[in-house]
């Protein structure tokens, strides 16, 4: 229920940013500048007091001069809407002068300085936090927890709040806009860093162990602390319509002493691993590192913000690296691998994206009529004959990135599965049911159950050299028998916990039977992988193939020792026959 709850509360979080962040797509450039319109007027971000007034622009003529202060500044709404008007909007502002009010009422020209290239550039700024939502969403949907969580808000708090403040101050109403300024603010601005420092705490496994526990305390009074802080100088601007003079502290002491703490418990973390997980988590805490440096800089005061953005696509090492460790190392426990349905929707996902994507960038980016539409059609059919090709190159990216050790570890399996039906002793199936699977799988567990020559009982004949326990045996009254029986397919434990050894049971998750003409006369209990990810479909298919092939080995075993009977009956009879005789 609780996993239904989060997952639920992730698709409206993430539907809520993908329009709040999304819709203002290729209204901004590079830098997060509004391109559409121009009044002239350079207005700093939070700030009132007009900084730079162009010669010639609707203000100049208006006699709006530098130094003028919006008599209103501290609304949201109204200092976003100056700053990012659409061509041909009008505007009546009032602004103040040595104690004195004026009115004038203005209306936005067309930016000269914003063209095609400016919008493409303010679309390629958002690849870095696209990659981190997907990421995030990702983590939350397959293990919903304080890690996946506090990963998701920092994913979400990478993307720019400003062309969001810009869009929305023109289509909210002053009530509405008053409430996202609040969220913006508090939530998805500086303050975002932060939730870095749980994640981090707990990542791979989730816990706050050991020393770990004494600093999540802190951590989150850290957290509580600093929102608060937040609040009060939203309210603080809002109230006295001017950044408050401490502005330092929440804007660049907090996120960078988060991103500096966070690196010392990355190292921590590091330092206290094991060896061999040193190893798996190095280039995870590298990739990090860099990424944490390169989010930094955006909070390095003076540092120029185009400069940041470039230096920011750096950030995006992070979701990558915490991609391929729980998805190729499998560092998390989560019910879910990498498999060809996976591919193969998401290849399709992204076919279908790409052509909506060509549909958006032709008709709202190029925007040139009917030559749009023909560039558009030119370059879905174009599509729909590459898309074979697109097929063979992701399968094959996908299968050298993610599947490689697995499926060499397949083709070592079905080898050794091909070879069973060759078997003259029981030995060769034992082995071939159980130790070659663990070591090619790289299995915590696996233990063989063979049926009792009065079929009363399955008794254990062998473990894995990985097994530390498993159940003596199963009576053939028992559940997990019995259903083996009727279904003759693998079965999953857990729906069975209640009816299996809660002490020698507890590390195998999946039963396969062999069954032999719908006889079953051996099953193999398999745990997970050593690292604790669970089985995928594919390797639970491959598990019953060898299951199959055992089943025709244990039968050409039997028609060995009929055969060697019957030989035997052959020669005693002859050996009679001959003493009758004499």
């Amino acid at each position: 229920m609780r996993q239904v709850v989060s997952r639920g509360l992730l698709a409206v979080v993430t539907f809520f940013v993908i329009i709040l962040y999304y819709v203002p797509i290729g209204h901004v450039d590079f830098a997060e500048n509004w391109g559409e319109g121009t009044f002239g007027i350079t207005l700093p971000a939070r700030a009132a007091t007009v900084v730079a007034v162009v010669q010639g622009s609707p203000a100049d003529r208006a006699g709006v001069r530098v130094g003028d202060r919006l008599a209103n500044g501290g609304n949201y709404e109204t200092a976003s809407r100056v700053r990012a008007p659409y061509a041909g909007e009008r505007e009546t502002l009032t602004f103040e002068r040595n104690r004195v009010r004026y009115t004038v009422t203005l209306s936005a020209r067309a930016n000269p300085d914003f063209g095609l290239l400016q919008r493409i550039g303010g679309i390629l700024a958002y690849v870095p936090p696209t990659v981190f939502l997907i990421v995030a969403f990702v983590l939350v949907f397959l293990r919903p927890s304080i890690m996946s969580w506090s990963f998701y808000v920092f994913a979400v708090g990478y993307f720019g709040t400003s062309p969001a403040f810009m869009y929305w101050s023109h289509v909210l109403s002053p009530p509405a806009y008053f409430g996202l300024s609040f969220v913006l603010t508090t939530i998805f601005g500086p303050w975002s860093v932060l939730p870095l420092l749980p994640f981090v705490l707990r990542f791979p496994n989730g816990d706050v162990l050991g020393w770990r526990r004494k600093v999540d305390a802190f951590v989150w009074a850290f957290l509580a602390a600093a929102y608060l802080l937040y609040v009060v100088e939203w309210r603080s601007y809002t109230a006295a319509q001017s950044i408050p003079s401490w502005d330092i502290i929440p804007s660049t002491i907090i996120p960078l002493a988060a991103f500096a703490l966070a690196g010392l418990i990355l190292a921590k973390n590091f330092a206290t691993a094991t060896p061999s997980d040193q190893q798996r988590f190095a280039f995870v805490s590298l990739g990090t590192l860099i990424s944490f440096v390169a989010y930094a800089v955006y909070f390095v005061p003076g540092v120029p913000f185009a400069f940041g953005q470039v230096i920011g696509f750096g950030v995006v090492l992070m979701p990558i690296c915490v991609a391929y460790a729980v998805f190729r190392l499998r560092v998390l426990d989560v019910n879910f691998v990498i498999n060809r349905a996976l591919v193969f929707g998401v290849l399709s996902i992204g076919v279908i994206a790409f052509v909506s994507l060509l549909d958006w960038f032709f008709s709202r980016v190029v925007a040139i009529g009917r030559f749009a539409i023909g560039l558009e059609l030119l370059a879905t059919i174009a599509v729909g004959f590459l898309l074979d090709r697109i097929n063979r190159a992701v399968e094959g990216l996908v299968e050298a990135l993610f599947f490689r050790g697995r499926r060499l570890a397949e083709r070592h399996v079905r080898r050794a599965a091909a070879a069973l039906p060759y078997a003259t002793g029981e030995d060769a199936i034992v082995d071939g049911l159980v130790q070659i699977p663990a070591d090619a799988m790289e299995l915590a567990a696996a233990a063989l159950y063979r049926r009792s020559e009065n079929a009363a009982r399955f008794d254990g004949v062998a473990t894995a050299r990985q097994t530390t326990i498993a159940p003596p045996g199963f009576d053939a009254n028992a559940l997990l028998v019995r259903m083996l029986l009727a279904e003759e397919r693998a079965i999953w434990l857990d729906d069975l916990r209640s009816h299996l050894d809660p002490q020698n049971a507890a590390i195998y998750t999946l039963a396969v039977p062999v069954t032999v003409r719908h006889e079953l006369v051996s099953f193999t209990l398999y745990g997970a992988h050593a690292n604790g990810a669970q089985l995928d479909p594919d390797e639970v298919v491959l598990l019953e193939e060898l299951a199959r092939e055992a089943a025709r080995a244990y039968d050409h075993v039997e028609a060995e020792r009929v055969r060697a009977r019957y030989s035997q009956l052959v020669v005693n009879l002859d050996a009679s026959r001959q003493q009758s005789v004499s």
